[in-house]
């Protein structure tokens, strides 16, 4: 039976709209997982982009983007790979609005899980989240020093991890209100402990302000400038 002529044009401009819908999976993911050895937490950012059956992307964590490779996508059910340093991980994990549930094997160690939750394009100006990247030059030092650090802001709480030359440790004392943003780093020299206090101002992908650093030996205190900036 033919169809009448408007409901045959009807559905020929559909198919077109319907082959371009966005997957379910289109977008920027995140989510937090804590390692299989106490060691800590670590926040994961996902971008997935879909043609077809098709899933590339990539996937940050505390050594920058990482490219998606070997993905692919059959309704909700999707896997792809991501080689980190020659190691390929094996990542499998179906997308239900959004939330997406998501398994991951890394070499012979036992199968790990994330939970991640869609993040809105519209939140990102608003929300810290994210991994971020800045440099330090103590006053009379002849180093630069790259920091970085996971950051999370969910429920009104800040929380992340925070990375040096000096390893990982948690941040403490957190805040971010109205676009001000404060933590501290506990840190440990000579057998001594000493904390590293940030503030700023929070502003789309970056961050402005000020971090103390405590005098060693004896010493003064010493304030110096800080800009941190959100690796997508």
């Amino acid at each position: 039976m033919k169809l009448p002529p408007i409901l045959a044009a009807l559905a020929a401009l559909l198919i077109p709209f319907s082959a371009l819908a966005a997957s379910p999976l289109d977008g920027t993911w995140r989510g937090t997982f804590k390692a299989l050895d106490g060691s800590g937490e670590t926040t994961l950012s996902f971008t997935f982009k879909v043609d077809g059956e098709r899933v590339t992307g990539s996937v940050e964590g505390n050594n920058g983007p990482v490219p998606i490779t070997s993905g692919s996508i059959h309704g909700n059910a999707f896997e792809f790979k991501v080689d980190l340093k020659g190691d390929a991980i094996d990542h499998t994990g179906t997308v239900s609005g959004d939330t997406v549930a998501m398994t991951f094997k890394f070499g012979n160690q036992p199968p790990a899980t994330i939970r991640l939750t869609r993040v809105a394009a519209a939140t990102s100006a608003t929300d810290p989240s994210g991994f971020w990247r800045w440099t330090v030059a103590p006053p009379g030092a002849d180093q630069v020093f790259e920091i970085s650090a996971n950051l999370n802001y969910s429920g009104g709480k800040l929380t992340g991890t925070y990375h040096s030359r000096m390893g990982e440790a948690p941040i403490s004392d957190a805040s971010f209100q109205g676009g001000a943003i404060a933590f501290s780093v506990v840190r440990e020299h000579d057998g001594k402990q000493f904390a590293v206090k940030y503030k700023g101002t929070f502003s789309g992908d970056s961050i402005t302000g000020t971090l103390e650093l405590p005098g060693y030996d004896g010493g003064d205190s010493a304030t110096v400038a800080w800009k941190a900036s959100r690796v997508k």
